[in-house]
C-alpha cells in the first residue's frame, strides 16, 4: 500500500508545475541611482516536503533536487531554509539582484535605466536562456517575480502600468495612483514572458500630463 502510494505521489509531482518565485525589496530612491547596488533577493521554489519520510532529520529528495535546479539556473543562490507555510513546503535562497544603474548589470536588474522615471527589469540572455529550457522540458517550471517596493520618496505618484498586479489589482494599459509606501507588484504571466523573450520589461513609468513641465 506505501509503495503504491509513493507512485502516486510521485506522478503528481512530476505532472505539477515546478513553482519558482523571485520575490526582492527596492526602494524607489534607487531605482533612478546612477551607481548600481546589489542586494540580497529572496527566491522560493515549492517542494513535497521539508524532510524524508523515512527520517524527519534528514532532508527531502524533492529539497535535494530543488537545490540542484536552483544553482544550475543561479549559481550564486545560497541556501537559507525549508519551511512550510498554509501546508504547501518552500524552500528559501537568496540571490543577488542588481538595483540601479544606467547600463545593464547582473542577471537581474531593477532600474529605470536610460528610460525617464519608472520601473524596468531586465535579465541576462543566459539567464533567460536557462529559465526557457528549464520551462520547455517535463519540469514545467512556473516562474514568477514580485517585487515589493517602497516609494520613500515622500510623495505619491501617478503611474501608467500595464501587464501587472499593483497591491492585487489588474492593471491593464491604466493609470495608478502610488502612495508613499510599501506596494507590491506582480508581473502577469505575460509580461514574464515578454521579460525571458526580449530580456527587458517595462513595469511602469510615469505619468504626466501635457502641461506638466516636471
Amino acid at each position: 500500500m506505501m509503495k503504491k502510494l509513493l507512485v502516486l505521489l510521485s506522478c503528481c509531482v512530476l505532472l505539477s508545475a515546478c513553482k519558482v518565485e523571485l520575490s526582492p525589496s527596492v526602494n524607489l530612491s534607487d531605482l533612478s541611482s546612477e551607481t548600481p547596488k546589489t542586494i540580497k533577493s529572496n527566491l522560493t521554489i515549492e517542494v513535497t516536503a521539508c524532510g524524508s519520510y523515512q527520517d524527519s532529520r534528514q532532508e527531502s529528495s524533492s529539497l535535494t533536487e530543488a537545490k540542484q535546479k536552483i544553482t544550475q539556473i543561479f549559481p550564486n543562490a545560497e541556501y537559507v531554509e525549508c519551511y512550510e507555510e498554509m501546508m504547501d513546503s518552500k524552500a528559501l535562497f537568496k540571490i543577488p539582484v542588481v538595483v540601479g544603474g544606467k547600463q545593464p548589470s547582473g542577471d537581474i536588474q531593477i532600474t529605470n535605466g536610460n528610460w525617464g522615471d519608472g520601473m524596468v527589469v531586465f535579465v541576462s540572455k543566459e539567464l533567460s536562456g536557462k529559465i526557457n529550457n528549464m520551462k520547455k522540458s517535463s519540469e514545467k517550471l512556473d516562474f514568477d517575480i514580485k517585487i515589493n517596493l517602497n516609494n520613500d520618496l515622500g510623495k505619491e505618484r501617478n503611474i501608467y502600468a500595464n501587464g501587472v498586479y499593483i497591491d492585487n489589482n489588474p492593471i491593464l494599459l491604466s493609470q495608478y495612483l502610488l502612495q508613499t509606501g510599501n506596494h507590491t507588484f506582480r508581473l502577469s504571466s505575460i509580461s514574464i514572458d515578454v521579460l525571458l523573450k526580449n530580456n527587458i520589461i517595462f513595469v511602469y513609468q510615469d505619468y504626466k500630463k501635457k502641461d506638466e513641465t516636471q
